[in-house]
């Protein structure tokens, strides 16, 4: 018998008090590093739900509009490269204007939906492994801040996805160091059925270090 998406959406809600579901945090804005340059952040990030998660991440520039970072989030880690599309560079007096970032990856995450057949396996209350990653920001940048909207989607080998949206704000701490805020949703859904889906609220708050 087929999984019942609303049956294990609804079985997610009562397993996810129990055990980690994990959070996903946006962390960069919709620029890429200049090559050569690196970033380095720190953070936490916590649900409606009471759940609060240590953020880790790098970040650094390969090439033109280029650069790969890496992630992790207690029960999520991943990597991916970004493409600006779009490039805003206020420092310089040039660029596009406005920020347009896309990126592809991959890696392990995990959501709160619960591998239901039959019923909910109480010792497998998350579902969680490899999974592809793609993402899309749109932001503007000046000398002191920058705000980004932020879409990344996690798909699941298993079948399962977490999409999770952010808007970000960055207060820039003299040129090389500052302050990340975010707020925003993740949605967890079982992929033959997304429009079906368990919302968890989000926020995250953290350093970030350039050089």
């Amino acid at each position: 018998m087929g999984t019942d998406p609303r049956r294990a959406l609804a079985a997610a809600a009562a397993a996810l008090v129990a055990g980690g579901c994990g959070t996903y945090s946006m962390v960069r804005p919709a620029r890429t590093l200049p090559a050569g340059e690196v970033e380095l952040a720190a953070g936490v990030a916590a649900s409606n739900l009471g759940e609060v998660n240590t953020i880790l991440h790098a970040a650094v520039g390969v090439g033109e509009r280029v650069e790969v970072l890496a992630q992790n989030e207690i029960w999520n880690t991943f990597g991916e490269a970004r493409y600006a599309v779009l490039s805003d560079a206020p420092s310089q007096g040039h660029g596009d204007g406005v920020g347009l970032v896309v990126g592809v990856g991959g890696g392990r995450a995990v959501t709160v939906v619960s591998a239901v057949t039959e019923g909910v396996d109480e010792d497998e209350e998350t579902v969680d492994g490899a999974a592809a990653t793609v993402s899309v920001a749109v932001g503007k940048s000046w000398d002191a801040v920058s705000v980004t909207l932020g879409h990344r989607s996690f798909f699941l080998a298993s079948g399962y996805l977490a999409a999770s949206t952010r808007l970000g704000v960055r207060l820039h701490l003299g040129s090389v160091a500052g302050v990340f805020l975010e707020t925003g949703g993740t949605v967890h859904a079982v992929l033959e059925a997304a429009e079906v889906g368990f919302v968890m609220v989000e926020g995250a708050a953290g350093l970030w270090v350039g050089f």
